[in-house]
C-alpha cells in the first residue's frame, strides 16, 4: 500500500505563532496564571499540550475569567470582548492570526466608505464573530452580516453599496458561486458591489494540495479537530475529487478494514493540526500495511 503525503499540511503560521505565543508565556514565566477565551486552536491535541502547561479554557465567557491574563485566539475577537477584558483590569495575549486581522480591517473599511457589508462564513464560528464585532463597531449592526447562504439576503432591500469579504478558510468555488449569485441578483439594483477575497494563502495551498492529492489516491486521511472548519472543507473537497474520505482527530480512530484492497492512501492535515498527529497516523498507517503483507 503507497501512502503519500499532501505537498501542504498542518500548522499554518497563524496557528504556529499563537500556540508560540501562549507556549513561551506559560513556560517562562515564574507562576502562570494565563485563560484562553475558548479553544487556542480547534484542536483537542494542542489543546490538551494548553492544559499541561497550566493553561486553563474558557468556555467564552468573560465574567468566568479568574485568572489574571486572557489570551485570545488565533480566530480573532470582536472588540467588545476586549472591552470587557480591560473593564477587569487583565492582560490580554492577543494572538489573533494576523490574516485575520487584515480582513476585520477590511470589513472596518468598507463600512467607513459606505458599504452595506457581506461577511461570506459560518455565522457561528468565532472568525465571523469577531470579523462581525469590528464592522459593527465602524458604523452599527444594521450595516453588516453573516452567511454562507444567498437565500438570507436576496429578499432584502438593496443597499447604495455592497461589499463583500470571507472567513480565511472558505472553499473559493463556493465563495465564487455566492458572488456571482450575489452579483445577478443585485447588479443594476446598487450602485457599487466590491468583492475582497480574503481566504488565506495557507488555506489556498492546502486545500489545492488536498485536491491534487485525491485525485492519485482511492482513500484518503484527514487529520484536524471536530471542530476544525478548514478541516472539514478539506474532507469536502477530498470527497468531491473521487476519493473515499475519512477525517480523524487521532490515530488510535483509524479502522485497519478501511484500507483492504486498497493501493494508495493519501494523507492530509488542516491547518491547526500538530505534526505529531500526522507522524502517529502515517506510522499506525504503515503499521496496517506490514500486518497485510505478513498475511
Amino acid at each position: 500500500m503507497e501512502i503519500k503525503l499532501a505537498k501542504e499540511m498542518g500548522f499554518c503560521f497563524g496557528v504556529r505563532k499563537a500556540i508560540e505565543l501562549v507556549e513561551k508565556e506559560a513556560t517562562t514565566r515564574v507562576n502562570p496564571s494565563i485563560t484562553t477565551y475558548g479553544s487556542l486552536v480547534h484542536n483537542p491535541v494542542v489543546n490538551e499540550k494548553m492544559e499541561s502547561l497550566g493553561v486553563t479554557v474558557n468556555n467564552r465567557n468573560m465574567p468566568a475569567v479568574a485568572t489574571r491574563t486572557i489570551a485570545f485566539t488565533a480566530h480573532g475577537i470582536a472588540p467588545q470582548i476586549v472591552e470587557q477584558a480591560q473593564a477587569q483590569e487583565l492582560e490580554i495575549l492577543d494572538a489573533t492570526c494576523p490574516l485575520v486581522t487584515l480582513i476585520q480591517q477590511s470589513a472596518m473599511e468598507m463600512i467607513k466608505e459606505g458599504f452595506f457589508v457581506i461577511v461570506y462564513g459560518d455565522k457561528n464560528h468565532v472568525e465571523v464573530q469577531s470579523i462581525v464585532g469590528w464592522a459593527i463597531t465602524a458604523g452599527g449592526e444594521k450595516n453588516v452580516i453573516s452567511t454562507k447562504d444567498f437565500n438570507d439576503i436576496k429578499d432584502m432591500r438593496p443597499p447604495k453599496r455592497i461589499g463583500i469579504v470571507c472567513q480565511s478558510t472558505s472553499i473559493l468555488k463556493e465563495f465564487k458561486e455566492f458572488v456571482l449569485q450575489v452579483h445577478e441578483h443585485f447588479l443594476g439594483k446598487t450602485k457599487e458591489i466590491k468583492v475582497h477575497n480574503t481566504i488565506c494563502a495557507p488555506t489556498t495551498r492546502l486545500q489545492t494540495s488536498a485536491e491534487e492529492l485525491a485525485q492519485e489516491c482511492q482513500v484518503m486521511v484527514v487529520i484536524g479537530g471536530k471542530q476544525s472548519a478548514n478541516t472539514q472543507h478539506l474532507a469536502d473537497l477530498c470527497r468531491e475529487n473521487g476519493a473515499t474520505t475519512y477525517k480523524i482527530e487521532r490515530a488510535n480512530e483509524l479502522d485497519p478494514s478501511w484500507f483492504e484492497g486498497i493501493e494508495t492512501v493519501g494523507v492530509t492535515a488542516g491547518a491547526s493540526t500538530p505534526d505529531e498527529s500526522i507522524e502517529e497516523v502515517v506510522a499506525s498507517l504503515k503499521s496496517f500495511d506490514l500486518l497485510k503483507s505478513k498475511n
